[in-house]
C-alpha cells in the first residue's frame, strides 16, 4: 500500500520540529555564552584603563585621592563608586613604580556563569613622570 504525499510531509515536519527542539537549547546557550563573554571582556578593558589612568596620575601627583578620581574618570559607564583600589607603594618615590590594582564586582547579564563577576585591572607607571 502506498502512502500519500501529505502523510510524508507531515512526518517530515514532525521530524524537523523534534530536531529543532533538540538543537535550539544548545544554540541559545552558545549565543548567551558569547554575549556574556563579550560583556565581561568589555568590562575588563574598562577596568584596566581605569587602573592605568590612576597609576599615571599617582606617578605624577603622588596623591591617592586624585589618582582615584582619575581612575573613575577613565572608566565612564561603570559604577566606579564600587571600585576597590590598592596602591603599591602607598606614596610615590623617585625611581619606583606606582602600581594601582582596581577590583570591580558587577552582575552578569545572563547568569549563565554565575550571578556576579569580579574583574581586576592593573596599571603601573614610573614615579616622577
Amino acid at each position: 500500500m502506498k502512502r500519500s504525499n501529505s502523510s510524508k510531509n507531515e512526518r517530515a515536519r514532525g521530524a524537523v520540529a523534534v530536531e529543532f527542539a533538540l538543537v535550539a537549547p544548545i544554540l541559545l546557550a552558545l549565543v548567551a555564552g558569547i554575549v556574556e563573554f563579550s560583556h565581561a571582556y568589555n568590562l575588563q578593558i574598562s577596568v584596566t584603563q581605569a587602573a592605568r589612568e590612576a597609576a599615571r596620575n599617582m606617578a605624577i601627583t603622588n596623591d591617592q585621592a586624585q589618582a582615584q578620581a582619575a581612575g573613575a574618570a577613565g572608566a565612564p559607564g561603570l559604577a566606579t563608586e564600587t571600585f576597590v583600589y590598592t596602591f603599591t607603594p602607598a606614596a610615590c618615590a623617585a625611581d619606583q613604580n606606582a602600581t594601582v590594582d582596581i577590583s570591580y564586582t558587577t552582575n552578569t547579564l545572563t547568569g549563565l556563569f554565575g550571578s556576579t563577576v569580579t574583574l581586576t585591572g592593573v596599571g603601573a607607571m614610573r614615579c616622577g613622570g
